[in-house]
């Protein structure tokens, strides 16, 4: 009866514990997704931007619009947001808070990222409305503003270019011979 009494008490402080730890954690993500509800609204407005020029840039070119496939695709680019901003929040939790990096500019780092993305995706559906033939994505743009912000960066870029360029040279070679 005792050892029984003992179990049960051990049982329950047990699980008291879990569901502190699990309210705790609850608790701190919510509050992450509080402190970037505009970054968070802004990913709603790409995306639902995003989702208007697709159906625009279709109608142009004739191609059937299945409702389905595009609503299923912008529900799931909301939840691939909040996933990306928890990551980002618990991989500077993990990683960033012992170094004195706050976990928030992680978030933010990583939805600047995704907004990125999703820029070079309007962008071209913005193109494919207008008839232009898409000539630059937002990668080339910042890899353009790297290099001339940061030079040495930009003669590495160009380098590891030059060595891939090489290495493809010397490879067709090889196989012409």
């Amino acid at each position: 009866m005792i050892k029984s009494a003992i179990d049960n008490v051990t049982e329950t402080t047990t699980q008291s514990l879990f569901k502190t730890s699990m309210i705790g954690l609850f608790g701190e993500c919510t509050q992450i997704i509080y402190d970037l509800r505009w970054m968070i609204l802004l990913a709603i407005i790409l995306i639902l931007s995003d989702l208007w020029f697709g159906i625009s840039a279709s109608r142009v070119q004739g191609i059937v619009i299945r409702k389905s496939r595009a609503g299923r695709r912008t529900l799931n680019k909301l939840v691939d947001y909040i996933c990306y901003i928890l990551l980002g929040a618990v991989i500077g939790k993990a990683i960033g808070e012992p170094y004195g990096v706050d976990p928030i500019e992680v978030s933010i780092t990583i939805m600047i990222l995704c907004y990125c993305f999703e820029i070079d995706s309007i962008y071209g559906h913005i193109c494919e409305i207008h008839g232009i033939k898409k000539q630059y994505s937002i990668w080339k743009i910042i890899f353009k503003l790297l290099t001339l912000k940061f030079n040495e960066l930009g003669e590495a870029f160009r380098d590891m270019a030059e060595q891939k360029n090489n290495f493809k040279n010397t490879k067709n070679n090889e196989n012409v011979l």
